[in-house]
Order: structure tokens, then sequence, then C-alpha cells
């Protein structure tokens, strides 16, 4: 992880996201990349921190996340 500021928000929004407080859309951090969203947006086809693509989703919901 690249920094500590970055690790604590991947943490608070993987839990926020898990408890169903909020929207994959709202996520300031993206959690394929474990970057800030803004970081790698020109990656994603909807702009969201888990949309980059079908497979990607599918690979995460499978638990296939390393």
């Amino acid at each position: 992880m690249r920094d500590r500021k970055l690790s604590n928000a991947l943490s608070r929004e993987d839990q926020a996201e898990a408890g169903g407080g909020l929207p994959a859309t709202d996520r300031t951090t993206c959690y394929p990349h474990q970057s800030w969203s803004g970081d790698c947006a020109d990656q994603h086809t909807s702009g969201t921190g888990r949309g980059i693509d079908e497979r990607v989703d599918l690979d995460y919901l499978r638990g296939n996340n390393s």
C-alpha cells in the first residue's frame, strides 16, 4: 500500500460498502487498483471504483480479489 491515508480510506469504504451504507458509485477509492479512484478513472467504463469491466466485477463477486 502506497500510503496510510489511502489504506485507511480503502478499508473504511470497503466496510461501509459491504454494510450497505455506501453505494459503489460514491467511493473515493478504487478497490481493484488499490488507489484513489481519480488516479485510475480513465481505466473505468462506468466511473465507479468497481466498474472497470465485467470480468473484474465477476472476479470480485467470486472472491478472486487478490
